[in-house]
């Protein structure tokens, strides 16, 4: 169906794909439907030049960049640094006593340091990060300034990380990044760009989906009159599972949709003629409740073996980060339902809205 846009733009309408087949046609042809022409559309941020606005041979080029290092296997290798970093902030966060902020003593620091420590960051200045991810994804009337000097200065750092990698390389992204982008003859801040969006992508995104996650768990009751928290607390072998359905059902965005598309010749979408030009928003996260390829689609169903959910995308834009995600998603339930069993939310959630990502802005809980 067609959707009306805010006004004072050219594209006046968008067609919203909400069908989980559709969705996933849009996202997998990038012939088809280019992601780079279609940027800067409001209500989405303009993100331009990250990679998320690349398309084709060029955007190719950059994801091989440190592709290799984001694969299930690389990652896995990764399972006991992000163990022992869920480990020491769940130790700080319960030595500070009840209640706590969960968000701000666990799911921060734990994304923030995971993702940095994969890259090859060092800990001290980790937290200029969290500055700079907030000016780029900024709402504010200032927004497009901040835009500007988040991506200058985030740059500027990973360019000098990159010359200490090039002179020095270690086992780490930066290090891959610098050989691979002088093997593709690829721009240094080009390559340098890449590398500081992926810290700036893994972080609040994936901080955001740990304290979603635990909200939801806390206080959605299962069919038992429990809570679902309580319940992967009996059934750790469950986590896997429930990870999954919260990625499937709880929207990372307040927008419930991707980045837009726009296509590039005249085609046919679901049995509906679409012209060259027209922008398609693809609304994964109705997509992901589609009752054709997710029986009982509100469910929350661990069990559930068929969940090809888009949370990640899929095709050419699909989550570099999306292995890592899971693994920071899974250890932290495992660790919390292990060492918490009596968690709960106490006092009011508070929501953000200064940035397009949906999450709590505040998440106290107790634990005793």
């Amino acid at each position: 169906m067609k959707v009306d846009l805010p006004d004072g733009q050219a594209d006046s309408w968008a067609w919203w794909v909400s069908d989980h087949a559709a969705a996933t046609q849009v996202y997998r042809d990038d012939t088809t439907f280019a992601r780079g022409t279609a940027d800067d559309v409001r209500p989405f941020l303009r993100l331009a030049p990250l990679i998320l606005t690349q398309d084709g041979d060029h955007h190719r080029a950059l994801r091989s960049l440190v592709n290799r290092e984001f694969t299930k296997p690389r990652v896995d290798l990764f399972r006991p640094s992000v163990e022992a970093l869920v480990s020491r902030h769940l130790d700080a966060m319960l030595a500070l006593g009840e209640p706590a902020d969960l968000i701000e003593h666990l799911a921060w620091p734990v994304s923030l340091d995971a993702i940095t420590e994969i890259v090859g960051a060092p800990e001290e200045g980790r937290e200029q990060f969290h500055v700079w991810g907030d000016m780029l994804l900024s709402t504010g009337p200032n927004r497009a300034e901040e835009n500007q000097t988040a991506m200058a200065e985030m740059t500027g750092y990973a360019a000098r990380l990159m010359t200490e990698r090039h002179n020095n390389p270690t086992d780490d992204i930066l290090s891959a990044a610098v050989a691979n982008a002088e093997r593709l003859e690829i721009q240094p801040m080009e390559a340098a760009l890449l590398v500081a969006s992926l810290v700036v992508a893994g972080w609040e995104t994936t901080a955001a989906a740990i304290a979603a996650t635990v909200y939801a768990l806390l206080t959605i009751q299962g069919d038992d009159g429990n809570s679902l928290y309580s319940r992967i607390c009996a059934r750790p072998d469950l986590i896997p599972g429930t990870v999954e359905e919260m990625l499937r059902l709880i929207p990372n965005s307040w927008f419930d949709a991707g980045q837009p598309r726009r296509a590039v010749r005249d085609t046919e979408l679901a049995g509906v003629p679409i012209k060259a030009g027209d922008l398609l928003v693809v609304a994964h996260d109705h997509a992901n409740r589609d009752p054709a390829v997710f029986p009982d689609p509100d469910r929350i169903d661990p069990t559930r073996r068929s969940n090809p959910h888009l949370a990640f995308g899929t095709g050419a834009h699909f989550c570099l980060g999306a292995h890592l995600a899971r693994l920071e998603l899974t250890v932290a339930l495992e660790e919390l339902t292990r060492r918490t069993p009596a968690l709960r939310v106490v006092g009011e959630v508070a929501w953000n809205h200064a940035t397009p990502i949906r999450r709590p802005e505040r998440l106290p809980v107790a634990w005793t």
